[in-house]
This record gives C-alpha cells, sequence and structure tokens, in this order.
C-alpha cells in the first residue's frame, strides 16, 4: 500500500533502526510505527523497515575514524574499534571529549542511516511501479559554517589568544624534532609574531567563544606591495578533521583577493605535515624552503 516519506515518517524509522531491543513495522494505513506481532504478519497494510544491524553500525563508525583528520581522536577511537568489547558503548563515551568531533559523528551516522531509509523507499515505489525519487544530499561540511563563528582577526581581540595557543601547538612536532628545538622554534616564531601590528586573516571559534584557529598574513612594504607573508596557520588538535583549517584558508584566499594581494608567501613558518595537502589544493607550490601562492 502506497504512503509518502514524510521527514517526520523519516525520524521515526531512524529511532525505530537504532532500537536494538524492539521490532517495528509501518503501518501504511496510519502512516505510524508500530511493534511487529503476530496480526501484522503476511499483511500488505504492514511494511518492514530498512534493516540496521549492529555489523552496519559498526561498519560506518570505522569509516568515519578512517575518515578522520583529528590524530588524538582518531587514535583513541580506532583503539576502541579493535579491541573486540563494549565498542559502541566506549566510542560514545569517547566522542563525549570531543564534542565537535561528536556532532560531525551524528551527522554522519544521520545521512548515512537516511541514505539506507532512502533506498527502502525506492526499492517500494519500484515495487508499486512509481518512479524512483531523487533525494538531495545533506551538506556534511556545512556543519563547519554551522558550528563555529569565523571572523576576522583582530589583534587587540585576539592576538594573546593566539599567543597563548600557539604553545599548545608546541606539540605538533614532538615525532620530528627535539623538544629542546621545538621550544626554541616556538619562541622565535612568538618573538616575531609579537613585533607584527598589522596582521591580517581570520579566527575561528566555537558559540562558546572557545578558541579553535587562527590564520593570519602581514602585508609586505610599499615595494612588494602585493605580497604578504602568512604569518600563523593553526589548528588546535581537538578541533582538527572538522574542516576549520579549510575554511579558514579559502576565507582568507578570497578576502586577500578583494584587497588586491596577487601573491602570498610562506617563510619562516614550519607548516605541519597535515596541513601540506590542503596548502597545495589551494594552489601554494613548494619553493625552496617554503610555499608560494598565486591568487590571480
Amino acid at each position: 500500500m502506497y504512503f509518502d516519506l514524510t521527514e517526520r515518517l523519516k525520524d521515526s524509522i531512524l529511532d525505530a533502526m537504532e532500537d536494538q531491543t524492539s521490532v517495528f513495522v509501518l503501518d501504511t494505513k496510519q502512516g505510524s510505527l508500530v511493534i511487529s506481532n503476530q496480526s501484522t504478519e503476511n499483511n500488505e497494510q504492514f511494511v518492514s523497515l530498512p534493516q540496521w544491524t549492529s555489523e552496519e553500525g559498526f561498519k560506518i563508525r570505522q569509516q568515519f575514524v578512517s575518515d578522520l583528520h583529528s590524530p588524538l581522536a582518531k587514535d583513541e577511537l580506532q583503539q576502541i574499534l579493535h579491541s573486540g568489547r563494549g565498542v559502541f558503548r566506549n566510542f560514545k563515551n569517547c566522542l563525549k571529549n570531543y564534542p565537535e568531533i561528536e556532532k560531525r559523528w551524528h551527522l554522519f551516522k544521520r545521512l548515512k542511516m537516511l541514505s539506507k531509509i532512502n533506498e527502502w523507499y525506492n526499492a517500494l515505489r519500484e515495487y508499486w511501479g512509481l518512479e524512483s525519487l531523487q533525494h538531495e544530499p545533506e551538506d556534511f561540511e556545512e556543519l563547519v559554517q554551522n558550528d563555529f563563528v569565523f571572523r576576522e582577526y583582530d589583534s587587540v581581540m585576539d592576538k594573546e589568544s593566539v599567543l597563548q595557543n600557539a604553545d599548545a601547538e608546541q606539540g605538533a612536532f614532538d615525532d620530528q624534532l627535539e623538544e629542546d628545538v621545538s621550544s626554541a622554534l616556538n619562541f622565535l616564531w612568538k618573538c616575531r609574531f609579537q613585533t607584527q601590528t598589522e596582521n591580517l586573516g581570520f579566527v575561528c571559534r566555537t558559540f562558546s567563544n572557545e578558541f579553535t584557529g587562527c590564520i593570519t598574513f602581514q602585508p609586505c612594504p610599499s615595494n612588494s606591495s602585493k605580497t604578504v607573508v602568512m604569518t600563523a596557520f593553526f589548528v588546535l588538535q581537538n578541533f582538527r578533521g572538522l574542516g576549520i583549517g579549510k575554511e579558514l584558508l579559502s576565507r582568507s584566499l578570497e578576502d586577500l583577493r578583494k584587497r588586491k594581494f596577487k601573491w602570498i608567501i610562506i617563510t619562516n613558518v614550519i607548516i605541519p605535515d597535515h596541513m601540506i595537502p590542503l596548502l597545495n589544493r589551494s594552489g601554494f607550490e613548494k619553493t625552496g624552503s617554503g610555499y608560494i601562492a598565486k591568487l590571480f
């Protein structure tokens, strides 16, 4: 029996798919879910819901973690997935330590489950002799813009936050450099950054005003008026893998073009390995020991 797949019905089906204690079916006449029983069997009025097993739940967790770019969270979640005991409960508890990644996970899971529901509904439509419906996927990346505040860098408001959080980023090279060298590089960068008064760029914060990352540039002297030098670009470890760095860089490139700058130089700033693919995709090319990008 034909029925419309409304948003309200989708939400009910999502809840039922995650309920591992009861088996629900859809009453197509009433447009609501009921618990499966003897009276619902072999009755065309009632339709079985799309199957969602613990195995499928485990697979999408594996996929989510494999695509995650936040090193700390990724390592912890991978260990949980390989532990073999209490995986779902421990996965949930671990994500509580990374609120923004937890939000991303819930969106990711919802999109995967909605895709399953849409496939199920189209299979029914084919059985009814109707054409399949094209479903517009929700934008996974919109989470960044919806859950964070991006605004232009203001030296009065943001300089101290950048300097303080740069200390937290010192550990980005602990596996590549001796602690003494890492500390020295951080000290040299801070000395340089403190003397700069004309930084352009953007900062990102949560809605509770927690600093998550920044990108800044210093305009060059008048004889190089079309060029800027990148002076800072980092995202705190707990917020990596959420697209914040991509959004910061994208906004900066657009802003610098509007300001008629033509070149960006990265020099005297050590770039973490996880940032390099993003720079390459954004048009930066390795030149000597630094990077250069042409804006237009």
